[in-house]
């Protein structure tokens, strides 16, 4: 029976690698967007994105860290520290298990508020992957007319975060 509990402890432990994660004091995971249109609508192919972590508040209703783009193109951020909001009913859900592709150790979907007060908010689907790199989706399905108003236009884009030391120069 102790050799049982000894395998389901140590399976336990090693299952759940999401603290991983966590960023040391001075580090943020940096990267750009992924440069292929079909991932990208409404940014510049020359967006980068910083992002913070801590695991240990996903469970405290604070928010688990943050969001900053840049584009160098038009010198603009959509994003400048956009805490990453839980959506509480979610834990309900099974989309608090949303699981696809493989490589994925976790998923997890917040909201995000834009810079512009007028914008509407972002879905954002957060990937710690395998590689221990990080995929960040920025979803916005923007309104039907055309053209759309500034702030409400469709948006997609695909970032590939790894961590570093620093503030990704932004």
């Amino acid at each position: 029976m102790n050799k049982i509990c000894f395998l389901a402890a140590l399976l336990a432990s090693g299952c759940d690698r999401v603290s991983d994660f966590d960023l040391a004091d001075g580090e943020s995971y940096c990267g750009t967007i992924t440069l292929a249109a079909v991932f990208r609508a409404g940014l510049s192919p020359r967006t980068q994105m910083r992002m913070t972590f801590d695991s240990s508040k996903l469970d405290t209703g604070e928010p688990p860290g943050t969001l900053t783009t840049f584009d160098n193109e038009a010198m603009t951020q959509l994003l400048s520290d956009a805490p990453l909001r839980a959506i509480p009913a979610l834990e309900h859900d099974a989309l608090s298990s949303l699981e696809f592709g493989d490589g994925r150790e976790r998923n997890f979907l917040f909201g995000v508020s834009p810079v512009a007060p007028e914008a509407e908010g972002l879905t954002t689907v957060v990937s710690l992957m395998n590689d221990d790199t990080v995929e960040v989706r920025l979803l916005r399905p923007g309104v039907a007319t055309d053209p759309p108003p500034a702030g409400r236009e469709p948006l997609f884009g695909l970032f590939t975060l790894e961590r570093q030391e620093g503030t990704c120069g932004f």
